[in-house]
């Protein structure tokens, strides 16, 4: 699977297009660094020389670590709260 189709699959689940946006011109500020870091952490995790599951499986462990990563924050910010 091409980087391309890997940030489409991205891009149909978040708002206005913005990963897609973010791949194609990504040295200009579209106001959300979500989708840039979406964007970004995709195309660095890309490795073109493996197939095609490897690949999307490559993307699902990026976004799953950042998933983890943000609700270790949240987590902490709850606590501070207390």
């Amino acid at each position: 699977m091409s980087l391309d189709k890997i940030i489409n699959a991205a891009d149909q689940a978040y708002p206005d297009g913005l990963v897609a946006l973010y791949h194609d011109k990504p040295k200009e500020d579209h106001g959300d660094t979500l989708a840039k870091f979406i964007a970004i952490e995709l195309a660095e995790t890309n490795d073109p020389d493996r197939d095609e599951k490897a690949q999307i499986q490559d993307a699902i462990n990026a976004m799953e670590n950042a998933q983890h990563e943000i609700e270790n924050v949240i987590n902490a910010l709850y606590r501070a709260k207390e």
